[in-house]
């Protein structure tokens, strides 16, 4: 028996031995595999930082902008000069453009101005069979669409669609490859930022004065001299104005003149679009496309025209107060625009037409003008996925008036606790007083600078 005992015993003793061994083998691997995998963690979380960070760049203004603009070559693209002071659907009357032929990049391009569009379009009256829209016929019954009054939806890309139409019957076979327009406010505020510049008549053009002294040299001065009604070019003192800016700029920090530019698209002051999807892509992100926003609950864009009223339209002050009362019966919405006309150059009426883009399937309850009740001439259409409230909105120099328009929504649960409301402002103009209200709770208050913004009741 003890033979047999000590045979255990020494089994026992083996297989222990063997587990120890095997043991401090583990032992001694595993701290190593430790210490690798240590090593190797700040390896991944710096790459791990390096994605995110390149993916949250990728998403940056700069980085959307720097794209696009890099892969802008080979493209020609006609620009439109939209004069805010004769203020349009998209920002303002298309008096001069030009097309931008861009060749390796935009710094190897040129600009080609035609400062006098009416010497093509008169010809086109007279083919053209397209009819103005309603509030232009009313003041021109004897005339049809054309390249000028082409602009006149309120979505970009529709009008740039139009504009490109026009251009490729009045002024030959160029094969476009988009549209840009941009606001004159915009050269006023780069005027602020380069300085008074003298032109060839010793004529000194600053941001105060610029409008003024655009009118009076085209629609005045220019006539008086009668070989010009033969030349038949009044604008040539954009072609001469615009390298002596563009020259003043050039000599600008860099961040100015980039901080300048955001500034810019930011308040819907430039705009693009692309007949190419993927630029237009790219146009879309940047939100520069000029396209109507999408909205879910509440939408609210004021678009005025200004149509046979002289240069007027950036001597009118604008005020919009908006309110919205849920009631049994639903959703009512209250809106005020009023309209302020300084008694300032060019002393003349404000001829304009607004437009109110509200949620389709919106319903107008009653619509006043000062005491005018003009619930009967408000013209109602269907237009971009909205419901649209025409009407004339005309001011004299120092008058002040305000319309009051009552409209219900489309009826939805709970739209008071889960109201957002979409706004959008009008491209090519100054920034407007906005009041937003839902019941008492006020969601906005102050000068709206902004191209869009989303307001939430959530």
């Amino acid at each position: 028996m003890k033979n047999i005992d000590s045979i255990k015993r020494s089994r026992i003793n083996r297989l222990t031995a063997s587990y120890k061994k095997s043991f401090d083998r583990i032992k001694i691997n595993l701290p190593n595999k430790r210490n690798k995998l240590a090593k190797i963690i700040p390896y991944l979380l710096i790459s791990f930082s390096i994605f995110l960070l390149f993916a949250c760049l990728s998403q940056t203004y700069p980085y959307q902008l720097l794209i696009l603009v890099s892969k802008i070559k080979k493209q020609s693209i006609l620009v439109g000069f939209q004069n805010s002071a004769e203020l349009r659907p998209t920002g303002g009357f298309w008096g001069s453009f030009a097309v931008w032929d861009i060749n390796k990049s935009i710094l190897d391009s040129t600009l080609s101005f035609d400062t006098n569009p009416y010497k093509q379009d008169n010809k086109l009256l007279e083919t053209s069979q397209t009819k103005l829209p309603e509030p232009m016929r009313e003041q021109w019954s004897d005339k049809p669409q054309s390249f000028v009054n082409a602009n006149w939806s309120a979505s970009f890309p529709q009008s740039a669609k139009t504009l490109q139409w026009y251009f490729g019957q009045g002024w030959g076979e160029k094969n476009l490859s988009g549209v840009f327009a941009v606001s004159s406010l915009t050269l006023i505020d780069l005027l602020e930022l380069t300085g008074e510049i003298s032109i060839s008549d010793k004529t000194a053009i600053n941001s105060s004065n610029f409008t003024r002294i655009m009118s009076e040299k085209i629609d005045s001065e220019y006539w008086q001299n009668e070989e010009n009604k033969t030349i038949n070019e009044p604008k040539t003192l954009i072609k001469e104005l615009f390298p002596l800016v563009l020259q003043r700029a050039k000599a600008l920090p860099k961040l100015t003149l980039y901080n300048f530019f955001i500034k810019q698209i930011e308040q819907g002051r430039i705009l693009a679009y692309f007949n190419d999807k993927q630029f237009q892509k790219g146009s879309e992100k940047l939100k520069i496309d000029g396209e109507l926003r999408p909205y879910k609950t509440d939408y609210l864009m004021i678009n005025n025209a200004n149509i046979s009223g002289n240069k007027t339209s950036l001597n009118v002050n604008q005020i919009i107060d908006y309110s919205l009362v849920n009631s049994q019966e639903g959703a009512s919405s209250l809106l005020k625009i009023t309209r302020s006309h300084s008694n300032m150059w060019p002393n003349h009426q404000n001829t304009n037409y607004t437009r109110v883009f509200i949620p389709i399937g919106s319903t107008l309850e009653s619509a006043k003008l000062g005491n005018e009740d003009i619930t009967g001439d408000i013209l109602i259409e269907q237009d971009q996925g909205r419901t649209v409230l025409g009407f004339w909105f005309n001011t004299d120099p120092g008058q002040q008036k305000t319309a009051e328009i009552k409209y219900r929504i489309p009826s939805q649960s709970n739209i008071v606790n889960n109201w957002d409301l979409t706004y959008q402002k009008q491209p090519g103009t100054n920034p407007d007083w906005i009041n937003i209200k839902i019941h008492d709770k006020v969601l906005f208050a102050g000068e709206f600078k902004e191209s869009s913004r989303q307001f939430l009741n959530h």
